[in-house]
């Protein structure tokens, strides 16, 4: 990928959004001094109270587009939809509009310094090849949000020389143009990320005091949505494996997770996985989280560092949802998240607690619902398994229950904005949380299929496959847990 910037021709209109967003006509060409020029000074992040066109809004359900590639989602739906409105033809022009959105990210000395690079990454992140190119990374990133949010993106670059991102797309609406204003405030906040950083590598005993089989190295949550998603999670810490694949969702915890909210019926978990983490600090998948330095002191003090809050601000409040009464819902999940959490909005967060706060700096209440870490329910099995590697964890089908209890209230509280948490509470328990006997045989069914798939992977109760599941959990009516039974076997005449 060159670092010269390129200017792309296209029809159509001036547009402005946030930042320096630009759709050029067809007979005109941008000359490098204005394409190049910085923005004006940033003022405080207020969201408008205008309501985007609906063409910008995600619109749900929608067919399951696959969590690492929405194009089959949101974006193409909008663009079969718009095509069948007849709203992405000029009536002036015999051909469809296409836009390019220009907007200065940041300088580039702070871009080099919040990207993953190998100017400052540990050399275990950068074998073969990755990170050697600050331009080829942020277009890589851009390019995973882009698609995750549904669009449809025919080109995107950036210049190293003036920070400048350019993204092309086919729609002269595109919610493309909102990144002119997203992508340019996650580096605000995450410059004060780096502050909590350096602050910790600066104090004795504080980075890395017990280095495990990766360094620990900041990453920011680049490459999830940023204008359609319908809530946000908040986590502990991303995993090493996930900087060194170069995806903040490419690891185990998000892939069992995406499987358990299509269980509960999201149809596009995607849009449910933009993430804050109250560490933002890669680290090993295991054995770290008592070493991590405190969020709090590190990444929350209004006075010096404050990341948390400005940001789970900014991603609760995507374009898509200005004109709501609330922000897009806050998932919390796992010990270290809700005792951060806990401090923001000021009362103890337990498992199932659930809440409606308004956040400092913020005029609208973020409704919230707290849950286990999504790696929680893997490492248990039915009561009474002997296999060693069960631990002595038996909580498989109530923690499984809690699972899709928290993501049911999440997508509740997403889809129907204002909704009183409690409600939505009452009404995911009715469906997941009573005791087994008394839900409906397809709650038992959904839950058994995902338990027996999560049972803790090192012992014989797992089932490798779905295929499996479904027929275990048909042959024993839906019972994931039958007395004596702690494998997923059945007869070959039942599958």
């Amino acid at each position: 990928m060159s670092n010269h910037h390129t200017i792309l021709r296209c029809t159509g209109l001036l547009f402005l959004v946030g930042g320096v967003a630009t759709l050029l006509s067809s007979s005109s060409h941008c000359p490098g001094s204005h394409c190049d020029r910085q923005p004006s000074p940033r003022p405080s992040f207020v969201a408008p109270t205008a309501v985007p066109t609906t063409d910008l809004e995600p619109s749900l359900p929608e067919p399951f587009a696959p969590w690492r590639a929405t194009l089959l989602g949101e974006g193409v739906h909008r663009l079969l939809s718009g095509v069948g409105r007849g709203s992405l033809m000029d009536p002036r022009l015999s051909r469809p509009l296409a836009a390019v959105y220009t907007y200065n990210l940041a300088t580039p000395a702070t871009v080099q310094s919040l990207y993953p690079d190998v100017s400052w990454l540990p050399s275990y992140y950068t074998q073969d090849g990755k990170y050697q190119n600050i331009a080829s990374t942020v277009v890589q990133f851009t390019t995973q949000s882009l698609l995750r949010d549904g669009i449809i993106a025919t080109n995107v670059q950036y210049d190293s020389s003036t920070g400048n991102v350019s993204i092309q797309t086919s729609l002269p609406n595109s919610a493309a143009s909102y990144y002119a204003t997203m992508h340019p405030w996650l580096m605000t906040y995450g410059l004060q990320a780096l502050g909590g950083v350096q602050q910790c590598q600066k104090t004795s005993g504080c980075w890395d005091p017990h280095p495990g089989n990766a360094p620990w190295a900041m990453f920011l949550p680049f490459g999830l949505p940023l204008v359609n998603q319908l809530a946000v999670s908040f986590l502990d810490y991303p995993p090493s494996t996930s900087l060194s694949y170069g995806d903040y969702l490419n690891n185990f915890t998000m892939d069992r997770w995406t499987q358990v909210m299509q269980a509960v019926g999201i149809a596009n978990p995607v849009l449910y996985q933009t993430t804050v983490d109250s560490r933002p600090i890669a680290a090993p998948g295991s054995g770290q989280t008592n070493y991590l330095p405190d969020a709090t002191t590190y990444f929350n003090d209004p006075n010096n560092n404050y990341y948390l809050t400005p940001m789970i601000l900014l991603l609760t409040q995507p374009p898509t949802a200005w004109g709501n009464p609330v922000t897009r819902p806050v998932t919390v999940l796992g010990t270290p998240a809700r005792t951060a959490w806990g401090k923001i909005v000021g009362q103890n967060v337990n498992v199932l607690s659930v809440g409606s706060t308004t956040l400092p700096g913020s005029v609208l209440p973020t409704p919230w619902v707290a849950g286990n870490h999504p790696d929680v329910t893997s490492y248990q099995c039915c009561p009474g398994d002997p296999n060693a590697n069960c631990g002595g964890s038996y909580s498989l089908v109530s923690d499984e229950q809690i699972d899709f209890q928290v993501l049911c209230i999440t997508q509740l509280l997403s889809l129907s904005p204002g909704l009183d948490p409690n409600a939505a509470k009452a009404t995911c328990y009715a469906q997941w949380g009573q005791t087994f006997s008394s839900l409906s045989t397809t709650s038992q069914h959904a839950l058994c299929v995902q338990a027996k798939q999560d049972y803790e992977y090192k012992s014989t109760g797992q089932c490798k496959t779905s295929t499996d599941a479904e027929a275990f959990c048909n042959y024993y009516q839906n019972n994931p847990c039958p007395t004596g039974v702690y494998t997923c076997d059945v007869p070959s005449s039942a599958r």
